[in-house]
């Protein structure tokens, strides 16, 4: 089917919805005096018919103008089938249940680009510096490495013993504001044409790679995977999330299309701000089991099963949340 042909069949469908999203925004006084375009029980199957229509338009390369449109109708779309006026943390709430995992699939060939450029320096350093231990300090200042060995060496005091509940309270703000700086770099560094996000993304896997490969051939193997089982799955998910973002950005900026450079950045800095926000989410949660669940002192079978559940919820979420939704 032709675009001509495609926008004839369907136009007045896509008119009429955004007329009702206009007639959605207005004030309830204003709404009672005229009569809406559809019924509000039409919204959902209408919002997934627009959906469906921007993908075919995707998919079958129509016009910059036409995919733009159905995009931004979406986008509107989604806002008021999974937002409530005035409700801006439950509305979150609602997002988080399925819409956030919808749009990371949706976006999952940035995804796969970041998780490479994380996760491939990550396991290529780590296997490095455990075959050649001194290659850590090729990579890492011997100063920094020794904070690690004392982190995580015998002489240090067992984890959880040494702390309050103050000093937890206090360790999960460093934790969230250390996490949430980490990821924000991530992404906003995209915007410098996704150089920045993908020097920030290999920089990371490095570095934990190092630190993990060097903490294991100290012989600091349980104390290290005992700390960090538990909220890795949240932290390092996140900043592969994040990173996505960043990169789509990037694109943006490198292939704009027959868009100005600043209209498709706005675009794409709209379509995946809720992945930001999703990933913020995460990096709080990572935050609070770093400072009140990873410190304590439980046998290592106890810290790695954990461990293992958080990262089947992590993927079980973001590939099968929100399906039953999807158009």
């Amino acid at each position: 089917m032709r675009q001509e042909q495609f926008e004839a069949r369907f136009g007045a469908r896509w008119d009429a919805f955004e007329q009702w999203l206009t007639f959605a925004r207005l004030p309830r006084r204003q709404r009672a005096k005229q009569p809406a375009p559809f019924a509000d029980d039409d919204m959902a199957p209408r919002y997934r018919e627009i959906c469906q229509h921007l993908a075919l338009a995707q998919s079958r390369d129509y016009g910059p103008a036409l995919t733009e449109r159905l995009h931004r109708l979406a986008l509107e779309g989604h806002d008021r089938l999974y937002g409530t006026p005035g409700g801006g943390m439950r509305r979150f709430g609602q997002y988080l249940a399925g819409g956030f995992a919808r749009d990371v699939r949706r976006e999952w060939r940035v995804v796969l680009a970041a998780l490479l450029a994380f996760a491939l320096p990550y396991v290529a350093t780590m296997i490095a510096v455990r075959l050649s231990p001194d290659f850590a300090y090729i990579v890492l200042p011997a100063e920094q490495l020794a904070q690690f060995d004392t982190m995580y060496g015998p002489d240090a005091a067992e984890l959880g013993t040494a702390r309050g509940a103050r000093d937890d309270l206090t360790m999960f703000g460093f934790y969230i504001y250390n996490n949430i700086g980490i990821g924000f770099r991530t992404f906003a560094s995209g915007l410098f044409a996704g150089l920045g996000t993908l020097l920030m993304l290999l920089y990371n896997g490095v570095f934990m790679g190092t630190v993990e490969g060097h903490v294991v051939n100290l012989g600091h193997a349980v104390r290290f995977y005992s700390f960090v089982a538990g909220h890795s799955s949240f932290e390092l998910s996140a900043i592969v999330l994040c990173g996505a973002a960043g990169l789509r950005l990037g694109l943006a900026l490198l292939a704009p299309g027959e868009r100005t450079r600043g209209a498709a950045l706005r675009l794409a800095a709209r379509s995946v701000i809720g992945v930001v926000a999703g990933a913020a989410a995460m990096l709080v949660i990572a935050a609070a089991l770093e400072a009140f669940w990873s410190p304590r002192t439980l046998p290592l079978q106890i810290k790695i099963a954990v461990g293992g559940f958080n990262w089947l919820l992590v993927l079980g979420y973001l590939l099968l949340a929100g399906r039953r939704d999807a158009p």
